[in-house]
């Protein structure tokens, strides 16, 4: 009986462990998706500063522009947590994933598997 048990034990530990190992990707996959998903969100900010500065701005901008701009920092603080405990979740060092506030340049973004498109400026 003794034998059944850890022979038991061993075969679930082998099948499960290409399972974890599996999901362990996904959530790789999708903490990379996070990341870019957070410059988007860092670069849309940048650009939603400079419109609100440029002289023809148009009243509806300046308007609703500055709490758009006010929801978007936060969402990028609250964005930026996530990542932090999905960075934690799959064993890497938490820090401050994309180092906000930190006067650093952020990470260039990494170039995911069948990501078609670019950051460059000059590009929108």
């Amino acid at each position: 009986m003794k034998k059944f048990s850890i022979l038991s034990v061993l075969v679930i530990f082998l099948a499960a462990n290409p399972v974890w190992a599996q999901s362990g990707g996904h959530a790789s996959v999708g903490l990379g998706h996070g990341e870019e998903g957070y410059l988007h969100l860092e670069e849309m900010v940048k650009h939603l500063e400079f419109s609100l500065k440029m002289q023809d701005t148009s009243e509806e901008l300046k308007t609703h522009g500055p709490v758009s701009l006010q929801h978007a920092k936060e969402a990028l603080k609250h964005y930026n947590e996530a990542l932090k405990h999905g960075s934690e979740a799959l064993g890497r060092p938490a820090g401050m994933p994309m180092a906000e506030g930190s006067g650093e340049s952020s990470p260039a973004p990494r170039r995911e598997e069948g990501s078609s498109h670019s950051h460059d400026e000059g590009s929108h």
